[in-house]
């Protein structure tokens, strides 16, 4: 089974939280949104019954043109213990050439994922390809 997933973009009318160090997050409840972010919704709606949502953030970047986003989702990947689901993100940084805004930064990605065939998901494994581990995150869906 593949997890269905779509993009979310993190706004909100109130200012998120930032962070300096890069991070991974998976949130289940407003409750959670607000104890990471300090905001309790988001302009994208997030239906907290039926989604939970992975983030992955860069922390503090010295210019633009840092990325991060998210590639794929799998349910069990070989080489994984049962009941892990991998999100695989794609790091970007700017090549020397490039012209880029000259302020920091705080690139982040979200993805709303359909809990439906995620009910024995017990770790989230948040990895940069070629396969580098960012984070391993125990969940109770």
């Amino acid at each position: 089974m593949k997890p269905e997933f779509r993009r979310v973009e993190l706004r909100s009318e109130e200012p998120l939280r930032l962070r300096h160090d890069p991070a991974c997050f998976v949130l289940t409840s407003s409750e959670e949104l607000e104890r990471v972010y300090g905001v309790r919704s988001l302009e994208d709606r997030v239906d907290w019954g039926e989604e939970l949502l992975l983030v992955a953030e860069r922390g503090e970047c010295p210019t633009g043109g840092y990325r991060v986003e998210f590639r794929r989702l799998v349910l069990d990947p070989p080489g994984h213990p049962q009941g892990t689901l991998l999100a695989e993100v794609v790091e970007t940084d700017p090549r020397p050439t490039d012209f880029v805004t000259m302020m920091i930064t705080y690139p982040r990605a979200a993805v709303a994922v359909r809990r439906l065939g995620l009910e024995k998901v017990a770790r989230v494994v948040f990895a940069c390809a070629p396969g580098r581990i960012l984070t391993t995150t125990g969940v109770a869906l």
